[in-house]
């Protein structure tokens, strides 16, 4: 009932936000085709946030209203739902498939469990470090699934109390901390980021290759996961884990037995994937998305058959697909309407005087504060990517770092718990809201100072 309730309540306001805008008189540099675009993609964020429909159905809903609005014809706007995003996305689904099908989270799991002596503190940055790495190939929700599955076994092994175990708070708040920012470190660790790479290149024709993504991303990375780690432990101080918990990862690893032969062929092609998507830096004919679809071929190809159709389809969240789709269509509206030039103009022009780290900073809370009312990724990346990368344009900054600023904005929370990746830890009940509230309010100020002070500097110095 109270369900019910916030639907109706949200698609009022939906409809109202439409109503609203419609009547309202143009104001100078924003047509009427303009204003309706920005209120469709407002209408969307109410929609998306009182879950009126499946987050789907809603990007579907927006993406044909655009054409009712003259704001674009039919043929333009089912051309802007297919892109070369969608189909690197859908190709990143497959290496997702295919290394869940392998034993790798558990051999480093295993390791990372040994490096840590039994030590409580060295176990939650080993469980964080290994999904970080993890998910730098690997999409963000089945990276944090496989890691949560490992460490309830020692939680569970261990009689640790959901609620009142320290060590469960800090492993089920690590997971996926550590999974958001690993998926920062390359372009195929979240779509969220090969999303903002495309809106970038649709709004300035500027691009963030591979390598320039991963020479700010790891960085990145190396500096969030540390200061995570210890707003964890310091804040809830886990205890001791017993040598039988140790003993079942151990078992976990030894049961896996020596690699093989599909392990390897699957860490061979996402391997030769990796050197080629660096090499396409400066190499022109290698294409990122040419790189992902042959890479995504070669899992099916006679002799190596590493996957199957049906594992594949089963693998692809066509949520994420079609809500990209949608959000592109959205963000195209804006961009041919004027009505993004208008937001940069009109609303942002005083941030035009702006220093770099004071933009970048901007930016970035503006981001953590819009993940935490919207949690929904690609919507809020669809909505600030092109009026940023804009005012960075009109303040001589770089596009390119202020649209990854908005991409990590847009992946990563860590305040409350209701993004998908932290949702699935939380459902297991080892940590109340509060608790992630506590955890996350370090990490938010310090990755809020990186991206100011730290990935302007990284971009300045590899020439983006």
């Amino acid at each position: 009932m109270v369900l019910m309730k916030k639907k109706w309540l949200g698609l009022g306001l939906g409809i109202l936000i439409m109503v609203i805008a419609y009547f309202l008189p143009e104001t100078a540099g924003l047509t009427q085709a303009g204003k309706m675009a920005i209120a469709i993609l407002l209408t969307g964020i109410v929609l998306w946030v009182t879950e009126v429909m499946p987050l789907a159905i809603t990007a579907l809903l927006l993406m044909v209203c655009l054409p009712y609005f003259d704001i674009l014809n039919w043929s333009t706007t089912w051309s802007k739902f297919i892109s070369s995003v969608i189909f690197f996305v859908i190709a990143t689904f497959a290496i997702t498939v295919a290394l869940i099908k392998t034993s790798l989270a558990t051999r480093i799991a295993g390791v990372l469990v040994r490096w840590s002596k039994g030590d409580p503190k060295g176990l939650v940055l080993g469980f964080m470090v290994g999904s970080a790495l993890l998910s730098s190939v690997c999409n963000n929700v089945p990276t944090c699934s496989l890691f949560m599955s490992l460490a309830l076994s020692i939680l569970i092994t261990d009689n640790a109390i959901p609620g009142k175990s320290n060590l469960g708070k800090c492993l089920m708040i690590g997971i996926p901390f550590g999974t958001m920012i690993g998926g920062a470190m390359t372009p195929a660790g979240t779509s969220i980021n090969i999303m903002a790479i495309g809106l970038l290149e649709e709004a300035t024709g500027m691009t963030i290759s591979f390598l320039d993504w991963m020479l700010m991303g790891i960085p990145f990375a190396v500096i969030m996961v540390p200061i995570s780690w210890l707003s964890l432990i310091m804040i809830f101080k886990p205890e001791a884990i017993s040598q039988k918990s140790e003993d079942t990862i151990n078992n976990m690893v030894i049961s896996a037995g020596r690699l093989t032969s599909q392990e390897k062929k699957i860490i061979a092609i996402i391997g030769v994937m990796l050197v080629a998507w660096i090499a396409s830096t400066w190499v022109p004919w290698l294409d990122a998305t040419g790189i992902a679809v042959m890479g995504l071929i070669a899992f099916f190809f006679p002799g190596i058959e590493v996957l199957t159709w049906d594992e594949f389809v089963k693998g692809v969240s066509w949520e994420v697909i079609l809500m990209i789709g949608g959000v592109q269509a959205v963000a195209a509206g804006i961009m041919a309407t004027g009505a993004a030039n208008w937001l940069v103009d009109g609303i942002m022009a005083g941030a035009a005087n702006w220093s770099t780290p004071m933009l970048a900073g901007a930016a970035a809370s503006v981001m953590t504060i819009l993940h935490a009312i919207c949690p929904v990724g690609p919507a809020i990346c669809g909505m600030a990517t092109v009026p940023i990368s804009g005012l960075a344009l009109l303040a001589g900054a770089s596009p390119a770092v202020l649209t990854m600023i908005v991409a990590l904005g847009a992946a990563i929370t860590f305040i409350l718990p209701l993004d998908c990746v932290p949702l699935i830890t939380y459902s297991k009940g080892y940590y109340k809201m509060g608790d992630m509230v506590k955890a996350g309010i370090v990490p938010t100020f310090a990755m809020i100072l990186v991206c100011a002070f730290v990935l302007p500097v990284l971009g300045t110095l590899i020439g983006i």
